[in-house]
């Protein structure tokens, strides 16, 4: 969804929604358990009394072209060699060297996101462990609405060894179409710098088999 505020009222109510934890379960169709309805009524208040237009947009899906998504985090020595960066803080998709590309949309907060762990960390170990994949597939996460705090906390949490972008403002998420989480997307790189969409998941991922059955056709 896309929020058509003045900067002010943006601000003001997006301060809101942070401190309750709310922005990122807003916009992504989570949201905790334990915030009563009313709760929700009262914080959306706001926007039906300001005329907040609501203007839905659609996923990124197959056969569309990924746009070269920026990323601003400063990754540890460890998670820039995975991805085969340079030295520099500033870097976008296009930089990433492979020939496969596996991103994991979600948020901290998301129930249900953590039951697709297991399997992007088994396509994860692959990867790295099995020849046919070595240095071909990188796999990154993308946390919608959350800070670097919450994600090392999240990382350290579910034992977590990929990399995992920050984006507070949902700049990649608005980028990618303002998917549902979890949602998987699988990017085939070409030399050309047009990196296509090859699969798409909204929800569960059962097992790592059909995930490495898409890769295994993409690699060069």
């Amino acid at each position: 969804m896309d929020y058509l505020l003045s900067r002010s009222k943006w601000f003001f109510i997006m301060s809101i929604f942070h401190f309750i934890q709310l922005p990122s379960l807003a916009k992504i169709g989570r949201f905790p358990t334990n915030v009563p309805l009313i709760l929700f009524i009262i914080i959306s208040f706001p926007f039906l009394a300001t005329g907040v237009s609501l203007a839905e947009t659609k996923p990124l899906v197959k056969g569309q072209y990924l746009p070269n998504l920026p990323f601003t985090d400063s990754l540890p020595k460890d998670e820039r060699t995975y991805l085969g960066l340079s030295s520099g803080k500033k870097f976008s998709l296009k930089d990433i060297r492979c020939s496969v590309i596996i991103i994991e949309v979600f948020n901290t907060y998301c129930t249900s996101c953590p039951r697709n762990i297991p399997v992007i960390k088994e396509v994860y170990s692959r990867s790295k462990e099995d020849p046919k994949f070595q240095g071909k597939i990188k796999i990154i996460g993308i946390a919608a609405g959350n800070t670097r705090e919450e994600i090392l906390s999240y990382k350290k949490t579910h034992g977590i060894s990929y990399p995992i972008f920050s984006d507070l403002n949902f700049t990649l998420h608005k980028a990618l179409g303002n998917p549902r989480v979890p949602y998987t997307i699988l990017i085939k790189k070409n030399s050309r710098g047009k990196d296509k969409i090859i699969y798409t998941h909204q929800g569960i991922i059962d097992s790592t088999e059909p995930l490495l059955e898409i890769v295994g056709k993409h690699l060069n």
